[in-house]
């Protein structure tokens, strides 16, 4: 009987064996090369006007682009707390109603071990009534956008996109009083008109009868209500692409400043006639009553186009 068994030799079983540790230790050694501990990062988020505390949701981005936390700040205090386990440069968003949407970066420690970090930031709380644009909107008493204009509807336009649940209030505003103006030129038209038409009945012959007299000019319509219209299209038009514009832009004409009116126009002299001496102290010719003059405009520097934040809540609350 044939008691032999094949075996594998002792010093076969110690070299596999030998190899098995070395390659485990190997896995170690790279496994402990490449761990990371965990990093607990803690902080306050407060807006950078008031220093108030803000409630914001916030967005941890890796430096591939994997969105990896999110989260939200407290809406009393400010604080977040987040926890991370991965080290590197990480890109933080902070976005939602009550902020402009802003970004920074972190940087997330190497550590083997547990790890605290203390990381404040500042962002920009939106309050309602805040002003953003203050400008000379457009050319003088049109509609069209000057190059003030056209930059404050590029960054509004911006901030709209990124701030998704924003809403702005727009008003636009005259720039002159065309009222005043159009009075007088209208008021002296009639003085023209009278002066002509007084001059006309002295030279009637007897029998001629009197061409009608000129009737006073009617109250004339401010040309600024139809200007504010049209300027209300122009900035609608802007806005066309904004995403649920209807719902978070309100437009608004706004009234003249009082330093931008000008002087009422003098008082309308009739053309009436008036006779002087001559230096013989006979009849002289006629003398003709002033027409008024136009009250002259003063060229103005106020703001046209004004933008401010509008009602600070949820889009669709």
């Amino acid at each position: 009987m044939n008691n032999s068994i094949n075996r594998t030799p002792v010093v076969g079983q110690y070299q596999w064996l030998r190899g098995a540790a070395l390659l485990l230790l190997t896995v170690m050694t790279a496994v402990a090369a490449y761990a990371q501990g965990t990093v607990r990062i803690e902080g306050t988020i407060t807006d950078e006007v008031t220093g108030k505390p803000v409630g914001c949701k916030i967005d941890v981005t890796n430096a591939e682009g994997k969105k990896i936390l999110n989260l939200s700040s407290n809406d009393k205090d400010g604080t977040y707390l987040m926890v991370l386990n991965e080290p590197g440069t990480m890109k933080v968003t902070f976005r939602g109603h009550s902020v402009i949407r802003r970004e920074a970066t972190l940087e997330v420690p190497k550590t083997e071990r547990f790890k605290e970090v203390k990381q404040d930031y500042r962002v920009r709380a939106l309050y309602q009534g805040t002003q953003l644009v203050s400008v000379r909107g457009f050319e003088r008493n049109s509609a069209v956008l000057s190059a003030q204009g056209r930059s404050a509807v590029t960054e509004i336009s911006n901030l709209l996109r990124e701030n998704g649940e924003m809403r702005v209030d727009i008003t636009v505003v005259p720039d002159e009083d065309q009222v005043q103006a159009a009075r007088a030129a209208a008021q002296a038209q009639y003085a023209k008109e009278m002066a002509a038409w007084n001059a006309a009945k002295k030279k009637l012959k007897k029998g001629q009868v009197a061409p009608p007299e000129p009737v006073a000019p009617a109250e004339v319509a401010d040309p600024n209500g139809a200007l504010a219209e049209e300027r209300v299209r122009a900035m609608k038009e802007a806005f066309k692409d904004v995403k649920n514009g209807d719902l978070r832009i309100t437009y608004t004409a706004g009234s003249l400043p009082a330093s931008a009116s000008v002087p009422a126009a003098a008082p309308v002299q009739q053309a009436a006639t008036a006779t002087v001496k001559g230096k013989k102290g006979g009849k002289g010719a006629a003398a003709k009553a002033a027409a008024p003059t136009a009250p002259v405009v003063q060229a103005t520097s106020h703001s046209t186009l004004l933008v401010t934040i509008g009602k600070v809540k949820k889009l669709f609350d």
